[in-house]
Order: structure tokens, then C-alpha cells, then sequence
């Protein structure tokens, strides 16, 4: 009997235990979960943070903004976290916007990404965005677009591939490791506010181990979703004459090493359809002209990124092979300057 008593208490005692351990739980009710968070610094002052939380759409509104400021990234996360009602809970984040001053120095954006990159409350899957616009502007405009969901900036890179080709998204962990890489750079969504919609897209903020070095325009980022193996469905190109829309697209690409030199020969296939056509227009005028069209467009990138020593293209991953490790670490300075590229378009109807 005594041996029983005993061990009833020992389980209510454990039970005890085990159930103190949820003490400092925060109830669903009680949070607050914002999907986009804004980071901008302004003539080397303080860092100002802005979140974008929903809010019950029994309210007034479909979601409001909440900004902060603070001598460091954290300092600033820690007085939101403060002076808000609800706990702040950060493992939602879908989006990081950051004002583009912030972006072009150098140190401080490394920085940024690092500590974005190690915070345990911040995923790093979350995207990145680069914008020249006010980050409050940005996150604020949702709220005066009728008909938007709270979500709407996130669903915004994720329209599906078809939808909206020229869009791309770059998480936290691919901007973080691009920091290390001697081959290969990455390319940011550049975007600013919308009039009539949330976003307007902008191009591509051009990334060289975190160094700012330009933002192109949104025809130039496709080529590099091209050269990515990114199906680039659904383009459509206006040509003057007549309009196409892309609807398969593929590129195989060939190496070698001619006196230390390196080159590349690309080919891409376009299957297409022609939406519309001037009376008299034929098929071969209309793939002569996409091919053209794309071909100079990418050669006059090629050019630009040669000259800035920035390989947003990613050839020199393709060289792994065959120039040593030794090497290939100036393979931007030594080799891709000097980089031969036949690139070649075929275009068919699908």
C-alpha cells in the first residue's frame, strides 16, 4: 500500500514537471507574425526596421505597418519586440525588403546578411529584395490596395513561372553563400512601390561577393534566369512587326580552354507562338528577328558584366574541371575578361 502511495505521488510529481515546462508558451492569439520585414539606415544613422503583420480582416484593416529604430539591427528587432502588445514572432518572415544606400556599403550589407543569415528567430529561407524606393512606402503601400490580402508581397515573386518569367526570387542562404564564391554572383530582385499595384518590378541588383556593383533592367535579368536553366514560359516580346510568347525554352552550353583563354559556346531553343503578325509577315522574318533580338541582348550584357569583372552568369562554375582550384579563385580579374562566348539562338513554333 505504502509502495503504491509512493509511486502515485512520484507520477503527479513528474506530471508536474513536465507540464511547468510550457509555462512561457505564447498562445496563437497572442503573437504577432509579420511576413515582410523592411531594413533601411539613412546617412549613417540609426538602422530603421518596419514589419508588415496581418491583421484580422474583421478590422478596419487587412494588415499595418509597425516601425522602429535602433543603433544595431538587433537593437532595433528588440524595441519592436518591447513596445508591441503582442509577442513578435519572426519564423514567418517571407520577405526581407532593403533600401538600396544600405545595399551599397559594402561592409554593412555583409554584415546585415550575416546576422540574417545566424538568427535563429529570422529563416533563412526567407527572400530578399532590394528596393531604391522608401521601405516604409513599399511595405505601407498593401494597405492602400483594395482587394489585397496581407500576403500579397510574398505571392508577388511566386506567381508560378508561366505567370510572370521575368520574376525570380533569392533567399537569405543564396545571398549569404554568394559571399564566398569566385565564379559565380548573384543577382537581387530590385523593386519599388506600385501605383496601382503593390510592386512594380525593376530588374536585378547585381551582387560581387556583397558588393553592390549595378541593377539592370528586367529584359537583362531574363537572360540570366536563361543561363540559370530557368524555363522562361509565358515571355512574350514585342517585335515591332509582330508579337511572340515563349512557351519551351532550353540551353546547352560546351567548354574549353583555347591558349589559357576560356571559351564557351551556348545554344538555346526557343519554341514559340505568334500571337499576332502584320499582313505579310512570315515565320522565318519573325524567328530571325527573336533570334537577333536575344542574341544582342546578350551580348551586350556579356560585355557589361566583363567589364565590371562580375559573373552573374555563372560560366565559371562550368570550369571547375578544368581550371585548377588555384586558379579559379581569379577566375573574375584573370579569366572572365577574357571569356569567348558563341552564343547561338534557334527558334521554332512549338
Amino acid at each position: 500500500m505504502i509502495k503504491s502511495k509512493v509511486s502515485r505521488l512520484s507520477i503527479v510529481f513528474l506530471s508536474i514537471l513536465f507540464l511547468s515546462g510550457c509555462w512561457d508558451i505564447k498562445d496563437i492569439n497572442n503573437r504577432s507574425l509579420p511576413l515582410v520585414l523592411g531594413i533601411s539606415k539613412e546617412n549613417g544613422q540609426e538602422y530603421k526596421l518596419t514589419l508588415q503583420i496581418p491583421i484580422p480582416k474583421s478590422d478596419n484593416q487587412i494588415s499595418r505597418t509597425v516601425t522602429e529604430k535602433g543603433k544595431t539591427v538587433t537593437n532595433a528587432l528588440g524595441h519592436i519586440q518591447t513596445n508591441s502588445e503582442n509577442a513578435i514572432d519572426y519564423s514567418q518572415v517571407q520577405l526581407i525588403v532593403i533600401q538600396k544606400n544600405l545595399a551599397k556599403n559594402q561592409q554593412e550589407f555583409r554584415d546585415l546578411i550575416k546576422f540574417l543569415m545566424g538568427s535563429e528567430d529570422i529563416p533563412s529561407r526567407a527572400l530578399v529584395a532590394i528596393t531604391d524606393d522608401n521601405v516604409e512606402n513599399v511595405l505601407s503601400n498593401i494597405n492602400n490596395k483594395l482587394g489585397v490580402n496581407a500576403s500579397a508581397i510574398y505571392d508577388y515573386f511566386n506567381k508560378g513561372t508561366a505567370w510572370a518569367p521575368e520574376l525570380f526570387s533569392t533567399p537569405i542562404w543564396e545571398v549569404y553563400r554568394s559571399q564566398f564564391l569566385s565564379t559565380k554572383d548573384i543577382a537581387v530582385p530590385a523593386v519599388r512601390a506600385g501605383k496601382d499595384t503593390v510592386l512594380v518590378f525593376e530588374g536585378s541588383t547585381i551582387l560581387r561577393q556583397g558588393q553592390f556593383i549595378e541593377t539592370i533592367g528586367p529584359k537583362d535579368s531574363q537572360m540570366i534566369n536563361v543561363f540559370n536553366n530557368k524555363d522562361v514560359k509565358g515571355y512574350t516580346e514585342n517585335l515591332g512587326f509582330a508579337s511572340i510568347m515563349v512557351t519551351n525554352s532550353s540551353i546547352q552550353s560546351k567548354i574549353k580552354m583555347n591558349n589559357n583563354k576560356p571559351y564557351v559556346t551556348s545554344d538555346l531553343r526557343l519554341k514559340i507562338h505568334i500571337l499576332e503578325r502584320k499582313q505579310g509577315i512570315t515565320n522565318k522574318k519573325i524567328y530571325e528577328k527573336i533570334e537577333r533580338l536575344t542574341e544582342r541582348r546578350f551580348y551586350n550584357l556579356l560585355k557589361k558584366t566583363q567589364h565590371s569583372q562580375s559573373d552573374i552568369f555563372g560560366f565559371g562554375q562550368q570550369f571547375q574541371h578544368v581550371i585548377s582550384y588555384h586558379d579559379l579563385k581569379d577566375w573574375r580579374y584573370k579569366y572572365y575578361p577574357d571569356l569567348k562566348v558563341d552564343f547561338k539562338v534557334h527558334a521554332n513554333l512549338e
